[in-house]
């Protein structure tokens, strides 16, 4: 029982620090809903990933889909804005958004994600 916690505790000391945060924020005005993308670092040195932002309307009129990929550098504690999309809104629609932020191996190290349903 002893090695296993030994184990375990090294396994979890020796995980990799998370890199940084990523977060959307939505805004709804005037029959819009604005979805912007961010990434905040955690790291003490600036680094470079790739982002995914997609966002999934489902309407009575059917479905719709739009996706935004780009790269960026982020100093050391620095929030950067990734993209921003703008959609029109209907009490209807149901909106899946997704964010994932990738190394430059293509691994997810951060993501959020939100789901915005009877918008009005």
């Amino acid at each position: 029982m002893n090695s296993l916690l030994l184990l375990l505790a090294a396994w979890q000391s020796a995980a990799a620090p998370v890199p940084c945060r990523a977060h959307l924020e939505l805004r709804q005005q005037d029959g819009f809903l604005t979805v912007t993308s961010h990434c905040r670092s955690l790291l003490p040195a600036a680094a470079r990933y790739r982002y995914e932002l997609s966002l999934q309307r489902a309407s009575t009129g059917g479905h719709s889909q739009n996706t935004q990929r780009g790269e960026f550098e982020v100093a050391p504690a620095q929030e950067v804005t990734l993209s921003e999309a703008r959609v029109n809104v209907s009490a209807q629609d149901t909106y899946r958004i997704q964010l994932r932020v990738l190394d430059l191996a293509g691994h997810t190290v951060a993501q959020d994600s939100a789901v915005q349903g009877s918008v009005r």
